[in-house]
């Protein structure tokens, strides 16, 4: 079985055009020589990539895994070639980063700027993700180091421990529970909340553990950031769940009052994530030597 990335370039742009004709016209190729191509690597493959009807294609079970590898492939080529030129300008390189929200929020900032001080002719690419989707680009190749919370599904990932955060009810100051020291997250559930994206991993959690309970959170609103979540507290639509390290610089200004949990698992763990450490290129095999206190 060979592969040949012209082939493999026009079969992604067949799949992304459903259309073979639409293909060759936006190529400006004869779209006899598209189908033929395209019936080699069937060939070579032995398999059906596509389906071919009167309105186009659709690709097969087989056909929507080797669009998934082409695209890993061509990230990679072009990951290179980019770094080539980096390095051909005298830069050291770049890594790609996918966080969630909770790191990017409590950790990431300071955690970069002891790397790009360190390393300065090394450029930080930096993504926001939900951690389902983390696992997804760190496997794709689309990110070389994604952090998530540790209890997150990571199959077929190398993980690394990197950080705790601890999770709190944040109130506004005239809220019924504002006085309080320390309150189990079941208390929580007798008052309207406000929360993070349904498959945020911390709302996931939440959720989780309501259930558990028997009982439902009542979440008037989601949302996508903690600066909004936390005006939202503000202004008395619901209290909300957030870790301590985003509640506790805002609190003063903001007049909010955050709530150590009680509760074993509030104290959450986070995790790095790679494809294959010994694999990785030098600039993100600094970060994540930094990251999780390698030895170097």
């Amino acid at each position: 079985m060979r592969f040949d990335l012209v082939t493999l370039d026009l079969f992604m742009a067949v799949a992304e055009d459903g259309s073979i004709a639409a293909t060759a016209t936006r190529r400006n190729i004869a779209a006899s020589a598209v189908s033929r191509r395209l019936q080699e690597l069937e060939l070579d493959m032995d398999t059906a990539l596509l389906q071919r009807h009167a309105r186009g294609v659709s690709l097969t079970p087989a056909g929507e895994a080797l669009l998934r590898h082409a695209r890993s492939l061509f990230g990679l080529l072009g990951r290179a070639r980019d770094e080539m030129q980096e390095y051909a300008h005298g830069v050291r390189g770049h890594v790609r980063i996918a966080a969630n929200t909770s790191s990017l929020a409590e950790f990431l900032p300071e955690e970069l700027a002891v790397f790009m001080a360190r390393w300065p002719g090394i450029r930080v690419e930096m993504q926001e993700l939900l951690s389902l989707e983390i696992v997804r680009a760190v496997r794709d190749g689309l990110a070389d180091v994604g952090v998530m919370a540790a209890g997150v599904v990571a199959e077929g990932l190398e993980s690394l421990p990197y950080k705790e955060d601890v999770l709190q009810a944040v109130v506004p100051l005239d809220h019924p529970l504002a006085a309080r020291d320390g309150i189990d997250f079941a208390e929580t559930l007798d008052y309207p909340q406000v929360g993070l994206a349904r498959q945020s991993s911390i709302q996931n959690l939440l959720s989780g553990v309501a259930a558990q309970l028997g009982r439902e959170i009542d979440c008037r609103v989601h949302v996508n950031s903690f600066d909004v979540l936390r005006r939202l507290v503000q202004v008395g639509i619901g209290l909300a769940v957030l870790p301590e390290n985003c509640i506790a610089p805002f609190a003063s200004a903001l007049r909010l009052r955050g709530i150590p949990l009680r509760d074993r698992w509030a104290r959450r763990a986070l995790k790095l994530c790679v494809r294959d450490r010994a694999s990785l290129p030098v600039p993100a095999r600094l970060f994540v030597q930094q990251a999780a206190r390698l030895e170097e």
